[in-house]
């Protein structure tokens, strides 16, 4: 299959290469400098658009009640089929796609990529919810665009327009024992400028665990001990539109978290925290139409942070074991041309280029600042094209190559993928998808001074995807239909041995997805996702955190007096997960219902909810326990 699947690749590659050729052939008039065929509609450069996707993308709307109850992205990025988001020993999130791991999977904001950071982990506790609009998720191939480290995936989180009709914005959630989120944010557009400027503050004194929990020597039980933070966030864009053929943006922010503790596993008593950390970021973005069938855009962006990890050896924070210190940074640039030569053609490339800094300096095994980097540069190219209504495709070639402090030869490494697109039935759209994504080995992999190894070669993932999307109807009401089956070969996985990483691991891993919306009566909305995943490892190797089976069940009803009730259930199987000591455990199924009900008023929008209202107990991971009941209360108000 894997032969075959590159065969396929190749050939579709080269063929839509020679597609605008054939276009000039075509009987459809190439359209002239004054008719205009891309749109500039806000100020924002987006990595990909939904119809560029080569592997199957899944839209989440950030909106209702998913945007109202959470208080940072961890939370929003919870109950999807086909997809795990757990809380890791240090408190970190640790999110998988199909099974893929959090350093494999790429998380980027309107097509930035975000710092993974020395452990190659995009934290998403400390995301704040603030002003997305909507998050697009590839778990399958992904196009050659993105550049390297999508082997697993990819999470680009979309953030919204400025509201041409509201001033200030003012939104408020509390959930138990104080934990709560604060925002204030103004946007507008005044004439060509448009502004977006955000205030927000996070507190959490901990979760509250379900009284089913069994306290144990370290953890007795009711607030979760050890785990509070409090965050503060300014984020803010601008935008410039001269013109309708041009537009410059500039957007900036920066999170700062003066005292995290972390809580520790149940089964261990340990004392960690966080203190002096802080994410910044910067991001100059441009995008111009040359011509009537020429557009060029780009980023040039900055994305850093910084942390001090505390151990402690005592509740009172006196006898100090551990003191690290952190500070990390990426510069990138990424431009980008697009060609439409006819109205069925489409050929895009362009190249991602970043450096990777990092310096470190503990009371351990780096006495001094030590500093490391790692140059990632990506070439690609993609083309699509309509050959007739009922079928379409899509290809994209890139090469990745790398380059560290401690290893002069440069590593490259291609990527193809391809899509092919039918509409064989009225109001369905089928797709085949093959690609092959990699990912580069993260800093602490290469420099690590107890076990990292600089000879690293990229891991990398033959995808095959097949979707189905059909839109029918259940006598005069509509029902929307989505079935995904895909294949994942997983190669050169990195992991440790012997106290060194090595690439030793492969794993295989097969399964479904489908989802269900329909409307059985005009106040009654209701959407049924279903995911599997079976797979196979050698050499040792187990996929964790990654349940068998996922069913999520969500419904709103609109009511009386303007409310609208919604309800969400999830069933999550057993799963193996690995303990802090490197054991491993079965988790037990688990059950969790949510419920809210909410109103518009002419300036507000009320909501109240109670999550996990059974009050389950169940863990994220073997020893780290989520929270039992919970409720909370958020508001939102413009004017």
């Amino acid at each position: 299959m894997t032969g075959t699947a590159r065969t396929i690749i190749v050939v579709g590659w080269l063929l839509l290469w020679l597609a605008p050729l054939c276009a000039q052939n075509s009987p459809a008039p190439e359209a002239p400098d004054s008719i205009k065929t891309y749109l500039l509609e806000t100020v924002r450069v987006i990595a990909e658009t939904p119809e560029e996707s080569i592997g199957a993308l899944q839209v989440l709307e950030f909106t209702g009640t998913r945007e109202a109850s959470t208080l940072n992205l961890y939370e929003g990025l919870q109950g999807i089929a086909g997809i795990t988001n757990t809380a890791g020993t240090k408190g970190e999130s640790n999110l998988r796609l199909r099974g893929f791991r959090k350093n494999e999977v790429k998380v980027l904001v309107d097509g930035r990529p975000l710092n993974a950071g020395y452990f190659g982990n995009v934290d998403l506790h400390q995301l704040a919810p603030s002003g997305i609009r909507e998050i697009r998720i590839v778990k399958g191939p992904g196009s050659a665009l993105y550049g390297s480290g999508a082997m697993g995936g990819v999470v680009n989180i979309i953030t919204a327009d400025p509201d041409p009709e509201t001033w200030l914005r003012l939104d408020l959630l509390a959930k138990r024992n104080n934990a709560n989120r604060f925002a204030l944010s103004s946007s507008h557009q005044l004439g060509d400028l448009s502004y977006w400027f955000s205030l927000a503050r996070e507190n959490n004194n901990g979760i509250v665990l379900s009284r089913d929990f069994t306290p144990t020597p370290s953890e007795g039980g009711g607030v979760r001990d050890h785990s509070s933070k409090t965050q503060y966030d300014i984020h803010s864009r601008f935008g410039y539109s001269p013109s309708e053929f041009s537009q410059t943006g500039l957007s900036a922010g920066i999170s700062v978290i003066p005292e995290r503790l972390i809580a520790s596993s149940v089964y261990a008593v340990e004392y960690r925290m966080y203190e002096d950390w802080a994410r910044y970021w910067a991001t100059l973005e441009h995008e111009a139409i040359l011509s009537g069938s020429l557009r060029l855009s780009g980023h040039l962006y900055y994305d850093g942070g910084r942390d001090t990890y505390l151990l402690y050896r005592d509740a009172a924070h006196t006898n100090l074991q551990t003191r690290s210190k952190m500070i990390y940074s990426t510069l990138g640039l990424d431009p980008r041309l697009d060609w439409s030569p006819g109205a069925s053609t489409k050929v895009s490339a362009g190249l991602r280029a970043e450096r990777l800094h990092s310096t470190r300096r503990d009371n351990v095994a780096y006495l001094e600042w030590t500093p490391h980097w790692l140059d990632v540069i990506s070439l690609w190219s993609q083309a699509s094209r309509e050959f007739s209504p009922i079928f379409s495709v899509s290809a994209s070639l890139g090469f990745s190559g790398s380059l560290t402090d401690g290893n002069a030869s440069p590593k490259v490494f291609p990527e193809p993928s391809i899509g092919f697109f039918f509409k064989l039935l009225p109001g369905g759209e089928s797709s085949l998808s093959l690609g092959r994504n990699s990912s580069f080995p993260t800093l602490r992999q290469l420099f690590s001074a107890e076990s990292g190894n600089t000879s690293l070669k990229p891991q990398h993932a033959l995808k095959a995807e097949v979707e189905h999307r059909q839109e029918l109807r259940l006598g005069s009401r509509p029902l929307s239909a989505r079935l995904n089956l895909f294949y994942n070969d997983a190669r050169d996985l990195i992991e440790r041995r012997d106290d060194i990483f090595q690439n030793i691991r492969r794993v295989q891993s097969w399964g479904m997805e489908c989802s269900l919306l329909a409307s059985p009566l005009s106040w009654w909305n209701a959407e049924l996702g279903y995911g599997n995943l079976f797979w196979k490892g050698e050499d040792g190797y187990r996929l964790t955190e990654t349940p068998r089976n996922q069913l999520w069940l969500s419904q709103s009803l609109k009511l009386p007096w303007s409310l609208q009730f919604s309800h969400r259930v999830g069933y999550t199987d057993n799963r193996l997960s690995e303990s802090d000591i490197g054991g491993y455990a079965i988790l037990p199924p688990y059950w969790v219902h949510d419920v809210s009900l909410a109103r518009d008023f002419s300036r507000f929008r009320l909501n109240l909810g109670v999550e996990n209202v059974f009050d389950r107990y169940y863990e994220t991971e073997c020893g780290f326990p989520a929270a039992g009941i919970n409720f909370f209360v958020s508001l939102s108000a413009g004017i």
